[in-house]
């Protein structure tokens, strides 16, 4: 391939290599070179720039002369926009005219506030009325007794000892505190969580909702002034387990201790 290029090289005439670099011939001894044969088309290699020198200064004109049509254009169509803006923000029907400018009034000095001092109250005028006076009687308040309540002729002594989550063991001692003895004694309470007595001794347990009766047994039917007898019960409860706070002997209240 070196070979075949060189070769190529080689075979380039003077003609093309003045063509080629623009150069110009001179004979070595003196005077000047015949003139060269024309090109094949009619034209020579300067007219050849020339023309295309002149084919692409006419062409920037051109473009030249676009760019200015085209800038002048998006001038006038952006004043225009411009115009139609200021136009329409100018006639549009909620525009509000700007108020006048209302002209100060001169200062004054204010005048000091004088309070009016209120009227006299007009004077009472005693009225005399015609008739029989008469008198509210004083409320009266009945005297008192001080005579205290008899005391209670028994007292009860209510005792949870056990408690698990679902039941109870409870004691009751009554205590005769009158002057006469119960035979045969009957106790009566109310439970206020829902307690259930299960099983009872020394007593006959009878349960009516909340109500809680016991009677005698057969070994401690008569209950004598200042004695105590003791009963006692399995009960069942459902949340809380609250002491009962009154209690009946034979239909008398009885203390509760």
């Amino acid at each position: 391939m070196a070979r075949r290029a060189r070769r190529d090289d080689d075979g380039i005439s003077v003609d093309e290599l003045l063509k080629a670099t623009g150069a110009t011939a001179r004979p070595l001894t003196g005077g000047s070179l015949p003139p060269r044969p024309p090109v094949p088309g009619g034209m020579s290699p300067e007219e050849r720039i020339e023309q295309r020198a002149r084919e692409a200064a006419a062409a920037q004109q051109r473009a030249g002369t676009r760019i200015r049509w085209v800038s002048a254009i998006c001038g006038a169509v952006a004043v225009l926009g411009s115009l139609v803006v200021i136009a329409v923000t100018t006639s549009s029907p909620g525009r509000e005219a700007s108020p006048a400018l209302v002209p100060l009034l001169p200062a004054t000095t204010p005048k000091p506030i004088t309070s009016a001092k209120p009227p006299p109250s007009p004077t009472p005028i005693p009225t005399v009325m015609a008739g029989r006076q008469t008198t509210t009687p004083t409320p009266t308040t009945p005297p008192s007794s001080s005579a205290a309540p008899p005391p209670a002729p028994c007292s009860v002594r209510f005792t949870v000892q056990d408690q698990w989550d679902d039941g109870f063991t409870a004691a009751v001692a009554i205590t005769n505190k009158g002057a006469k003895a119960f035979s045969p004694w009957t106790l009566s309470w109310t439970f206020a969580a829902g307690q259930r007595v299960t099983h009872g001794w020394d007593g006959d347990y009878d349960q009516s909702g909340g109500r809680v009766t016991v009677n005698a047994a057969e070994w401690n039917t008569t209950l004598a002034p200042g004695a105590t007898v003791t009963t006692g019960f399995n009960g069942s409860i459902r949340g809380g387990n609250p002491v009962p706070g009154a209690f009946t002997l034979n239909g008398a209240a009885c203390e509760a201790g």
